[in-house]
């Protein structure tokens, strides 16, 4: 077997993120690209975080470019939706083909054997709670939280806001309500349907087939990692996720490989089999990505920990939570993808009155050099990305590259 390069592994990585731009995702910015991009790579993550189009936008367009955020929002919550919310590496957005896999964590959320909820078992007052929140939600369908505020102001057990969330997030968890839309993006919660509750009730996947389907599902999203990040995709412990990669390999279903990392020190790696020509072709050159664009911190394609480093030489940090003074980029940092490697960050924030867009740091990697086709590449993609969020004007601070900040504004 073959030991692939970096750069093979690289491309393999990011053709099965839909991130390289090859003719293979020339995709249209409509329905059913946002379809196949999600199918793709599994999930997008959903964040409170908005300095910018919040993250599952931001992580579409990064892939198809300028869209209408409209379409997402109806592919989840409107009529006859094909995407649906659920816990995956975190909140998320799926495939609502890939809900029922969800089913036996449900079931053990609704039996209360989850670590979320077994406190909760022997709780009277919660179970009161519940039955006094589905109450509602049967008689006066779909709910905030905020609905259950009380009015006057006292606390008690069956308006006060802190039980009755709990108990909706019980409720979701356990698969008995589910987020049928977002208002100011505030979820709100109806019943699950009766037909929906008949067919999971009959639902023959077991924990452990639902736990093997998530993790080679991930294997492929993830087109090339270590027998050990697997698992960090579904957001599974590595001792947990192990034992059933180790059965991927013994089913053929996957196999390891050898593989160098951007330093040149050898990686043992694994590989979904369907992911195995896509990954020789990289290694004949047959792959090559095309595509700069910028990433939501939360894009799945730093989901395996640890991955960003060994080969693209790069550290994804999300600093919003750090002291201002112990920030090194800045507060909510996109990553900056330029073929197949990851050059820089830029710390932005949307002035949504003004319709400005002002960039308040923009950095390049250690070695990176502000070169015309990158800073070409670049502002193409920060024109797009402004027309996305319907800006009508940028500002640049001389924080970072100044060199390269200097070169970018020509071209704005």
């Amino acid at each position: 077997m073959p030991i692939y390069p970096a750069k093979a592994v690289r491309s393999a990585i990011l053709r099965s993120q839909a991130l390289s731009g090859g003719e293979e995702e020339n995709l249209r910015p409509n329905r059913e690209s946002i379809i196949k991009v999600v199918n793709k790579i599994k999930a997008l993550q959903i964040d409170t975080l908005q300095m910018v189009n919040r993250s599952h936008y931001i992580a579409v367009w990064s892939r198809l470019g300028n869209y209408e955020t409209k379409l997402l929002d109806d592919l989840c919550y409107g009529f006859g939706n094909q995407l649906c919310e659920y816990w995956y590496h975190a909140a998320c957005i799926i495939s609502l083909e890939e809900y029922k896999y969800r089913a036996p964590t449900m079931i053990r959320h609704r039996e209360m054997e989850s670590a979320r909820w077994s406190k909760y078992k022997s709780d009277i007052d919660f179970h009161e709670i519940v039955r006094a929140v589905k109450n509602r939600l049967s008689r006066e369908g779909p709910l905030k939280t905020s609905d259950f505020d009380n009015p006057t102001g006292s606390r008690g057990p069956w308006w006060d806001w802190k039980p009755a969330k709990r108990a909706l997030e019980y409720l979701y968890d356990s698969g008995q309500a589910f987020v049928t839309d977002r208002r100011n993006f505030q979820k709100v919660y109806k019943l699950t349907n009766d037909h929906v509750e008949r067919e999971r009730s009959k639902c023959l996947i077991s924990f452990g087939d639902s736990v093997i389907h998530d993790l080679e599902m991930a294997l492929i999203a993830m087109g090339v990692c270590t027998v050990k990040q697997v698992g960090d995709y579904t957001h599974m412990k590595k001792t947990a996720a192990i034992p059933y990669v180790q059965k991927l390999i013994e089913d053929r279903k996957a196999c390891e490989i050898k593989a160098t990392n951007s330093l040149g020190e050898p990686v043992h790696m694994v590989v979904h089999r369907s992911n195995l020509n896509l990954l020789e072709r990289a290694r004949e050159g047959e792959i090559e990505p095309t595509r700069t664009t910028f990433l939501s911190p939360f894009d799945s394609l730093f989901w395996a920990k640890g991955r960003d480093k060994e080969f693209f030489s790069f550290t994804q940090t999300l600093e919003c939570y750090k002291p201002k003074n112990m920030r090194k980029w800045g507060y909510f940092c996109l990553p900056v993808l330029h073929k197949d490697r990851l050059v820089g960050r830029f710390d932005p924030k949307l002035d949504r009155r003004s319709r400005t867009l002002h960039i308040r740091a923009f950095h390049l990697e250690p070695g990176v050099n502000p070169e015309e086709e990158l800073v070409s590449g670049t502002a193409n993609a920060m024109k797009d990305f402004l027309s996305f969020h319907q800006a009508e004007g940028i500002t640049f601070s001389n924080r970072g590259n100044k060199e390269f900040i200097t070169k970018l504004q020509k071209l704005m």
